[in-house]
């Protein structure tokens, strides 16, 4: 079977994935009211379902990726994603949307760190931004493209485009097996080992790398804080809109008209954002990704706030805009600057992983944490929630002014590209 290049096939799966994911997602929320009739403690158990699978799934599915293939662990990823979606889609009860929630994250969790390894090794270099960024700009088109498909889709059915998205990603899955290259990653031996030993091995060892490595430390802890302020943002922006401002409707499918015409053109700006930093890191390649990462989670708090705060639509609007692009430029330069701190290319899906992981943890602990928030809050719960959300950024914020004052990083000179092992460029 011929194999195409690595970087166009990657550019391939951002674009599927993100096409997909943007087709289900916009309809989801509302096919659970509409259809399904789940109401909010139902829609919180869904959510808590998916990040808790999440969670508990994220290192075991990294360590067989490093053991054995970066490859076929993004096509069971997508592979299992699908099927949740299908599933969710033709059988609207609580119990089924339950348990492909619990498939979604088993597949989100098998493709999370394998994918992003796995164009790190085919690539072989160390400057990585250009192509995450690429990605990213890639993924925001496709996504753009699937909100007016999922609206179209939605006019026959909710279910419609989540049905589809989920046949899409399994047949993408067989298009990763046959296709997809893997030549830059050597499986570990697996001779005289048991695969619970080489995942221990692994695992350990990814362990005692992050032990030994101060800015890996600081980076996955920001992970954590990155999903206790996302996960109170993402539930809580979209009931503030429809309970504090008067929307206009557009016959009776307003809602997903609204909010999928709101994310397009948040995306559409999106695009030019990442679009501008990709050529400022083609032009210059020394863009201070510490430096940039804290001016964007400053900006996000200020966004945030504002969005909670304002009694102006206009103003609502364009802090959610703000923050929606901010949130997208964010992702892949920290993908990017923790790529570039991973000095074990064999350990590099694990690594991801409990990144991933503990992101997850973040979001598990944070929606309970702005659910407490709602209730001690009373009449203004949704502003104080947000307003949660918002100050969780400050440990990220210290968190990269320790890493950037206290030296854990050293900068490389222009004849001096190696990083030690307890520093990287940032």
């Amino acid at each position: 079977m011929p194999r195409f290049s690595a970087y166009p096939m990657y550019l391939f799966y951002t674009g599927i994935g993100a096409f997909a994911f943007s087709l289900m997602s916009t309809a989801t929320v509302l096919y659970f009211i509409k259809a399904v009739d789940l109401g909010p403690t139902q829609l919180l158990l869904v959510g808590f379902v998916l990040e808790i699978t999440v969670f508990l799934f994220e290192i075991p599915t990294g360590i067989v990726a490093d053991l054995y293939s970066r490859r076929l662990s993004m096509a069971i990823g997508f592979f299992l994603m699908g099927c949740a979606f299908l599933l969710t889609s033709l059988f609207p009860l609580l119990l089924t949307i339950l348990i492909s929630q619990v498939l979604w994250g088993i597949g989100y969790t098998f493709q999370s760190g394998a994918d992003r390894a796995w164009i790190a090794d085919e690539m072989k270099t160390a400057s990585m931004e250009s192509i995450y960024l690429r990605g990213a700009q890639i993924g925001q088109v496709a996504a753009f493209l699937g909100i007016g498909v999922s609206i179209l889709f939605a006019q026959l059915s909710l279910a419609f485009p989540i049905g589809i998205a989920g046949g899409l990603l399994i047949i993408t899955s067989l298009v990763i097996q046959a296709f997809f290259p893997e030549t830059g990653f050597q499986p570990q031996s697996r001779q005289q080992k048991s695969l619970w030993q080489g995942m221990m091995g692994t695992f350990t060892e990814g362990v005692k790398t992050v032990r030994h490595h101060s800015l890996l430390t600081i980076m996955l802890i920001m992970s954590l804080f990155m999903g206790l302020y996302g996960e109170g943002f993402d539930r809580l922006w979209q009931k503030h809109l429809l309970d504090s401002f008067t929307l206009p409707l557009f016959g009776q499918s307003g809602e997903i008209l609204w909010f999928g015409g709101l994310n397009a053109v948040s995306l559409l700006l999106n695009i030019l954002v990442v679009e501008w930093l990709r050529r400022q890191l083609q032009r210059t390649g020394k863009l201070t990704k510490g430096w940039v990462l804290l001016v964007i989670h400053l900006l996000l708090m200020g966004t945030i706030l504002l969005f909670a705060w304002t009694v102006s639509l206009p103003f609502a609007l364009a802090a959610y805009c703000s923050t929606f692009i901010l949130r997208g430029v964010n992702q892949p330069l920290f993908t990017a600057w923790l790529n570039e701190s991973i000095h074990t290319p064999h350990l590099r899906a694990t690594l991801f992983s409990m990144q991933g992981q503990l992101a997850s943890f973040g979001e598990v602990i944070g929606g309970p944490l702005v659910m407490l928030v709602l209730f001690l809050s009373g009449g203004d719960s949704e502003v104080a929630g947000l307003t949660t959300s918002a100050f969780l950024l400050l440990p990220i914020c210290f968190l990269l002014l320790l890493a950037l004052r206290s030296k854990v990083v050293k900068y490389p000179s222009a004849s001096d590209h190696t990083m030690t092992n307890d520093s990287a460029q940032l």
